[in-house]
């Protein structure tokens, strides 16, 4: 059907104009009362003009159509003026006929008055049935929805900014623990997380344009059963299809990933027998921390080599010997080292940091001795050993990764030679004796 122009007033010549237009006119106030209308309105109502004066024009229209007069075409009259080709249906005398309205207003100036043209729309569908292809068509999505949420795990969720409504799809309430439904708030959605990722959320809420662009972020999730499971939200800032500011994003729990990411981290980067740093993530930290090209900061260097474990091996065997490794691993972790490492064999090495002080390192190393010193239990016996160790500093005792483990190396020598179960730092002396 080709679209029509809405009839108004100033286009009409005359009363008979007004009584034979092909389609049904009326002029309402701004209370969308009937101020007068013609013939074929009559028809459609079933009701004479003087009947209908100061009707609301609302009512001759079907329950349905009725509604979405009331609650969304008035309200946005008041505010664009006009409005052409809705779909609604007017209730007459015999049966509901299906029409196109055209509103337009008449008066900008004074009191306001709308033109109301109503074209007959026996070749289009009803309102009603409309709304039941629309209601069809919203039952297919929510099912597709539903579906993809069960196959891919990722819920959706919609924050409004102005309301601070919180809206949830069914899996984010599964990932939740929540009762499908149950009304939710940020302050309930933000409970379970940690309070720098609160934090970092509220920010965002107060103002939604730090999200623009998409922010992707991964966080711990406190679950109602216990559980610590790792989630992985999406949102991004935008306007909805009401114009409304809204942050709209998803949510999936990637424990499982996050899980399997971690054993790789730890296959390449972990020593399997003291659960400490291996080599490779000693090399990696020991370049990063004394790189010259980069702002770095000093740092203490500790090579560490056990006294008597050959002994332990050959005596014991080397299960035994596997069980000395294992504890002097928890040991050294025990002290609160977060950079401890096996190179290998019976050597460790620590990165200590020297902003506690300038006998930091010799504080770590007495506590260290005195902790490896202590029996170890195998079997039905104690086993002994003891360490030397090396310390050197960056950037004083060398300006490389390379220098300085060489400068820890010889410190390390030198406590061995001198009687074992002692510590030495590098001098420049050691190094030219060697």
């Amino acid at each position: 059907m080709s679209r029509q122009q809405p009839l108004t007033s100033e286009a009409r010549n005359g009363e008979a104009d007004w009584n034979d237009a092909p389609c049904a006119l009326v002029v309402v106030d701004a209370n969308f009362c009937i101020l007068r209308a013609n013939a074929y309105f009559g028809g459609l109502t079933g009701a004479s003009e003087r009947q209908m004066i100061g009707e609301r024009i609302s009512r001759k229209f079907t329950t349905a159509s009725r509604l979405y007069l009331e609650s969304v075409l008035i309200p946005l009259l008041h505010i664009e003026g006009r409005c052409h080709e809705v779909a609604l249906t007017v209730q007459g005398n015999a049966e509901p006929s299906p029409v196109l309205v055209n509103i337009s207003l008449l008066n900008h100036l004074g009191p306001r008055v709308y033109d109301v043209a109503l074209f007959p729309a026996s070749a289009r569908r009803s309102f009603e049935e409309q709304l039941v292809g629309l209601r069809q068509d919203s039952e297919r999505r929510a099912s597709w929805l539903a579906q993809l949420e069960k196959l891919s795990g990722v819920g959706a969720w919609t924050y409004e900014v102005r309301t601070g409504r919180l809206l949830w799809s069914d899996r984010v309430y599964e990932l939740y623990g929540v009762p499908h439904g149950a009304q939710v708030t940020l302050e309930m959605a933000l409970e379970p997380l940690s309070v720098d990722v609160r934090q970092g959320i509220e920010a965002i809420t107060k103002d939604p344009e730090l999200c623009v662009e998409p922010m992707v972020q991964e966080f711990d999730f406190r679950h109602p059963s216990g559980q610590v499971r790792r989630f992985k939200s999406a949102g991004q800032y935008s306007l909805n299809h009401q114009g409304e500011p809204v942050i709209q994003g998803v949510l999936q729990d990637v424990t499982d990933a996050h899980n399997r990411q971690l054993d790789l981290w730890n296959a390449a980067h972990i020593d399997q027998m003291t659960g400490l740093g291996n080599r490779y993530l000693f090399n990696a930290e020991l370049g990063r921390r004394a790189d010259i090209t980069q702002a770095v900061e000093p740092f203490s260097l500790m090579v560490l080599d056990l006294d008597g474990f050959k002994a332990v091996n050959d005596t014991f065997g080397h299960h035994a010997g596997d069980a000395v490794l294992r504890t002097i691993g928890r040991r050294i972790s025990k002290l609160g080292s977060s950079m401890a490492f096996r190179l290998g064999g019976d050597e460790f090495a620590m990165i200590l940091e020297r902003h506690q002080g300038a006998d930091t390192a010799d504080n770590f190393a007495r506590r260290l001795l005195s902790e490896i010193c202590r029996p170890i239990y195998i079997g039905r016996q104690d086993v002994n050993v003891s360490a030397s160790i090396g310390i050197s500093a960056f950037p004083t005792d060398g300006k490389d990764s390379d220098a300085i483990l060489r400068a820890a190396d010889f410190a390390m020598y030198a406590a061995k030679n001198s009687g074992k179960n002692s510590y030495a730092h590098y001098r420049p002396q050691l190094g030219e004796r060697t």
